[in-house]
């Protein structure tokens, strides 16, 4: 049986915690492309088949909502989680969910990571059924 790598796109200006998080959903069978900043998502996005799209809200003075509007417009229906150090109460924050963030993780461990991943991918599989039941 062949094993399906969902790629997962992770925007992340951080060094060390892209690394750190890229290693960490690799090993939990994710394929991962990370790339540090609006830019290098867009560049990238057009052509990815993507299961997921993890985005940090503070990525060094670029606009994490203006890219997050633009993702949602390349990428309709891939889910989008906001993952970053801010406060959820910040207006910020607020905003992503306004306009469609999936779901909201404050940085912390890996393990919350994978399950905030793994609840967001499978609510979108969920989604991508479809319904048994006549439409009436």
């Amino acid at each position: 049986m062949q094993a399906e790598h969902k790629q997962v796109l992770l925007i992340e200006d951080n060094l060390d915690w892209r690394q750190m998080a890229a290693s960490t959903l690799e090993a939990a069978g994710y394929k991962v492309i990370g790339v540090s900043g609006a830019a290098e998502a867009l560049l990238q996005a057009d052509d990815l088949k993507l299961a997921l799209i993890i985005l940090d809200l503070d990525l060094g003075g670029e606009n994490g909502l203006m890219l997050m509007k633009q993702l949602k417009r390349h990428h309709q229906g891939v889910p989008i989680l906001i993952c970053t150090g801010m406060d959820p109460a910040e207006p910020a924050v607020q905003r992503m969910r306004e306009i469609g963030a999936d779901h909201f993780l404050r940085k912390g461990t890996m393990s919350e990571l994978i399950n905030a991943v793994s609840l967001v991918a499978s609510r979108n599989r969920e989604a991508q059924l479809p319904s048994s039941s006549p439409h009436s």
